[in-house]
């Protein structure tokens, strides 16, 4: 049984994102070891969710499809995305699980990673019947990770949003955002998550998956890959070492911009949205050359640089008029 909170606002978003909502507990003070932490602090996560806000606050109206629980996090959050005025037409709250949580470790000796508690967590039960046609018409572009296809009944929700968006001739954007320790196996992750790189138009991945998923590969045949998997935009992150952006003809590479870092929580996510940002606003990727590519990949930079000096993704992520006061400093 689900419990759906009417939103006053609805209208059709330009941007729809599905998946994992949850609560992400950081250590504090910010970057301390999980074991080590003198407190924990509540902030809102999941890649998909996060990406929807990033998105909202470049302007983009972006509507976010999911389901959290009917329990304290999962009001919670759903008020959080309501005081960014996303449009949550179809998240809706469950009766049936509770709202997955993870704790962010941030041990000295490995990257950062997650530990999650809640599993399956209400997120799982997305059902297919959940995904609405009519949403889906006024829509640009449709935005998933890999998460939701881990297992069902969201695995067969998901699909059928990735079916409906092509149908109807929406852009799609795929960010993996692997979590190791959710799938059954890394063998069956990476079997999942090549299989679905058809769909995309738009592909972000990190450095940890892009060697996942192609390893051994150089970072610089990026426009091969895209052009086996025929997507048309393509970006490798690299964290404080920049970023790759691609499509089948062009790649360029930038550096990272140095910040008073404090969390990378959701900098990847502010980077997705960065892309899309770009795929909205300035026309045909294919056509990009390396300059425009490197301008590209410089904006999406600046949004990461940004989120990553607050605690936490959801109240980090930058507005336009932030971003415009963003330099860069040397290396």
């Amino acid at each position: 049984m689900t419990n759906k909170i009417s939103d006053p606002h609805s209208a059709f978003p330009t941007v729809i994102s599905l998946g994992e909502f949850l609560v992400d507990l950081v250590p504090a003070p910010a970057g301390s070891p999980l074991a080590q932490a003198d407190s924990l602090k509540m902030a809102p996560g999941g890649a998909p969710a996060n990406v929807a806000v990033a998105l909202k606050r470049l302007g983009i109206h972006t509507g976010f499809v999911g389901k959290v629980g009917n329990d304290p996090f999962g009001r919670y959050l759903y008020s959080v995305l309501e005081k960014e005025k996303l449009d949550l037409t179809f998240l809706s709250l469950s009766r049936e699980s509770l709202t997955r949580l993870a704790f962010v470790t941030n041990d000295p000796d490995e990257k950062q990673r997650f530990l999650f508690y809640g599993n399956p967590g209400a997120d799982v039960l997305l059902t297919p019947a959940e995904i609405n046609k009519k949403y889906f018409r006024k829509a640009k572009l449709f935005h998933f990770g890999s998460i939701s296809l881990i297992q069902g009944p969201a695995r067969k929700a998901t699909l059928k949003a990735l079916n409906l968006a092509k149908k109807l001739g929406l852009a799609i954007s795929f960010d993996p955002n692997l979590r190791p320790s959710l799938w059954p196996s890394l063998k069956q992750a990476r079997k999942v998550i090549l299989e679905n790189l058809h769909w995309c138009d738009i592909l972000k991945i990190n450095e940890m998956e892009w060697e996942f998923l192609f390893p051994g590969k150089k970072f610089e045949v990026l426009p091969k890959i895209l052009k086996k998997y025929d997507i048309r935009l393509g970006a490798i992150t690299l964290g404080s070492e920049g970023a790759y952006v691609g499509t089948i003809r062009n790649c360029a590479h930038v550096n990272g911009i140095q910040v008073d870092f404090v969390d990378s929580t959701g900098a990847g996510d502010g980077f997705v949205a960065g892309l899309i940002y770009n795929w909205l606003n300035a026309g045909e990727p294919r056509e990009w050359d390396n300059a425009r590519l490197a301008a590209i990949a410089e904006f999406c930079n600046r949004i990461g640089a940004v989120t990553c000096t607050k605690a936490g993704a959801i109240p980090a992520f930058p507005t336009l008029e932030e971003l415009s006061l963003v330099t860069k400093r040397p290396q």
